[in-house]
Order: C-alpha cells, then structure tokens, then sequence
C-alpha cells in the first residue's frame, strides 16, 4: 500500500505535456535541448542543480563507470552526471509517468547512449549483485518506511569499495514536519529520521559512513537567494514546481519553512560499500 501512496503522491496525469508547455513558455528550443536548460527544474532536491554538483564531486564518477541513481524522479541528476563527467548512468523510480518523462527528456538532451531508466522498486532493485561502480540518491528516502530494506538493496548491487551518496531530508529537533512537503502532502507518507539513526541503518546493511554533512545553512542562503529573486523578477517558469503539479508552490514553500525552523536538516551520508 505504502508504494501505491507513493506513486499516486507522484503522478502527475499530463507531466511531459505540461514540461514541454514551460519549456515552450521559456523560448527554450527543443532542437538543441541541454541538461543545462532543463536543470533548474529537474533537479527535485533541496538547492537544486548546486547540491548535485557537490554530489558529484564526492561521488567522483569516471567516464565509462556505471552509476545508478536510486530514485532518479525525471532523471535530471541522472542526465546532468553523465553530461558533466562521461559515466554510465541507470536511474530507477516507482513512478511510470516520472520514467516515460526521463526517457524522452534523455533522447531530446541527446544523452540517450549514456543515461537509462527503469520503472522500479528501490527495495527489490532488478540488478545483480555488484553490478555498479558507484550509486546515489537524493530525497528519496523520506518515502520509504523500510530503510534498512532501501539502503541493503543499494549495498547489494555496488561492487565493494564503490562510493554511495545518500541526500536525504532528515527529522530536525524544531518539531513534526509542516505538510505539505515536496515528497508528501501529509504525513502519513513521509517517513523522516534523525541523522544519527540513519547512520546506523547505512552501517548495518553494508556501508563505511566516512561523513555526514549538514547541508541546512547552505539551504538557508539557497532559499534566501531564491526569495530575493521572486522579489524581483517573479517565480522562475521552469522550476520544480511544474513536475509538482498539486500544491506544488505551497509543498515548496512548506520545505523553505521547515529548514528555517529546523522541523528538517539536509543532509548527505558519504559512505564506501564494505
């Protein structure tokens, strides 16, 4: 039931009309469509396009390593690391309309003979054992009620010695989180813990946490910039907010909150397969 949730909570209904409509509205051109253009609304985790160029400076993938990405939404990240460093890519969501939008956003980006998707489950992934050099996932756990299940399947299909970033929003000491949220409009579906909890759960299936970084004051002047210009210059036509759909400003706004009054943290686990 929990991924049935979790899917509904994702379906857009008309996700791939909808972004080329914005992209449209942008007088962005299709036929020469970049990662680069599609990244400020592609990249569905807390300070965006910034947070995944620090994700891959840890992750330090190669070109002709193999990545996947574990709750890879409409492939953004997935897309945006291949194009930066040459790596293989295979991103995995339980969300089909998320998957259909990866896949033709991947072809329009030209990316198509780097970057793959599967509509799957993270707890029952379709790969073998040890068949990635490197892995990452971004804001994805906080929907999952079974983390240890989530991180064992992570563990079990990188090779040993392989490097995993795992984003996370975590449960901050101000309080139960405001809903809605980006990954939940209520809370029956949002499952946050604490950073030291999830240390425990990345040792016990698998992982060397080499370091936690507490991301939230970045978030904090992230969020301030991006205020700073809505002042200015109004909301951005592409932003998170169109793959959204429902409340999608409000989830938004709602996560901006909860930073600011430390009901969140952000953080990232740098961890090594054992």
């Amino acid at each position: 039931m929990t991924t049935e949730k979790v899917t509904a909570h994702y379906t857009h209904g008309s996700l791939m009309e909808t972004i080329l409509g914005k992209l449209a509205e942008a007088r962005v051109p299709l036929d020469t469509l970049t990662v680069y253009d599609l990244a400020s609304m592609d990249h569905l985790h807390g300070r965006g396009r910034e947070a995944t160029d620090e994700m891959i400076a840890r992750l330090s993938p190669a070109a002709g390593q193999h990545v996947v990405d574990i709750g890879c939404g409409v492939g953004g990240p997935a897309r945006y690391v291949a194009a930066e460093t040459g790596a293989k890519v295979t991103g995995i969501d339980l969300t089909p309309e998320f998957i259909e939008a990866a896949r033709a956003l991947t072809e329009m980006t030209g990316l198509g003979d780097l970057v793959s998707f599967k509509v799957a489950d993270a707890l029952n992934l379709p790969f073998a054992d040890g068949a990635f050099d490197a892995g990452f996932t971004q804001n994805v756990s906080m929907s999952v009620p079974d983390k240890a299940r989530f991180f064992e399947e992570a563990a079990r299909v990188l090779k040993s010695g392989a490097r995993f970033i795992a984003g996370e929003v975590a449960q901050g000491p101000g309080g139960d989180a405001l809903y809605p949220v980006p990954w939940a409009l209520t809370a029956d579906i949002s499952h946050l813990t604490s950073p030291e909890d999830t240390v425990e759960v990345l040792e016990a299936a698998g992982f060397r946490v080499d370091e936690v970084q507490d991301s939230t004051e970045k978030a904090l002047a992230y969020n301030q910039a991006a205020r700073e210009r809505f002042k200015t210059s109004g909301p951005s036509v592409l932003n998170p907010s169109v793959i959204l759909s429902e409340q999608g400003l409000d989830r938004m706004r709602n996560s901006a909150r909860n930073i600011e009054q430390r009901r969140t943290l952000l953080v990232e686990f740098i961890c090594i397969r054992a």
